[in-house]
């Protein structure tokens, strides 16, 4: 494999790392639905999950980074470290509105072999906002349903993305998906005071404590 399609390949995943975290994220779009229905009745449950996930949510980045260096390894790469730092912070408000907040920063290393180590550190700040409810369709219980988006802003969300090879630096801005592409269902759990969030077409999923 090239290092260019090292670098592509690390770069995207750890964007899909933290799409893993924010609402609608960043993966195949919807195929039906929006976010009408009523978001206390979630398919086939009562409203025990809207309890549930209703309040703040503080995202776990070092497992969500901790799968990021997992999913490398097991595809034969050396992972030589892997870090995250700063915060994530998730609103969920009953009546169907969720904000996002971040100001995090997520770090990888991958040992390319022949003295070469590539360094690959994105900065993810500002905040999202999208209205939800309940996808009514998808099977669902008193402890996990599916959310569904609509009215997606990323407009002051911003990734900066720096790619080092042995001291040599590159910087670059990633850009937020249009939000008629972000709108993507969201498989929940929720029990207690831990919540995980999983886009679909995302492979990593984020676990939440109640803040």
């Amino acid at each position: 494999m090239s290092h260019r399609s090292v670098t592509l390949g690390l770069v995207a995943a750890l964007a899909l790392s933290l799409a893993a975290c924010t609402p609608g994220g960043t993966g195949d779009p919807a195929t039906g639905g929006s976010a009408s229905p009523d978001a206390s009745e979630p398919g086939g449950s009562g409203p025990a999950l809207s309890e549930c996930v209703d309040g703040d949510w503080t995202a776990d980045l070092d497992d969500l980074v901790q799968q990021l260096a997992a999913h490398f390894a097991s595809s034969g790469m050396t992972v030589v470290s892997a870090t995250a730092s700063g915060d994530q912070e998730l609103s969920i408000a009953g009546e169907g509105v969720m904000g996002f907040s971040a100001d995090a920063v997520l770090q990888l290393a991958l040992d390319m072999g022949n003295g070469l180590t590539m360094t690959v550190t994105q900065h993810h700040t500002g905040d999202m906002a999208a209205d939800w409810a309940w996808d009514g369709s998808a099977e669902a219980s008193d402890t996990n349903g599916t959310m569904i988006f609509e009215n997606f802003d990323a407009s002051r969300y911003t990734v900066e993305n720096t790619v080092d090879i042995n001291g040599q630096s590159s910087e670059s801005t990633i850009p937020i998906p249009d939000p008629s592409a972000a709108n993507v269902p969201m498989v929940i759990t929720c029990t207690g005071d831990t919540l995980t969030t999983t886009p679909q077409g995302v492979p990593f999923t984020t676990t939440w404590r109640r803040s």
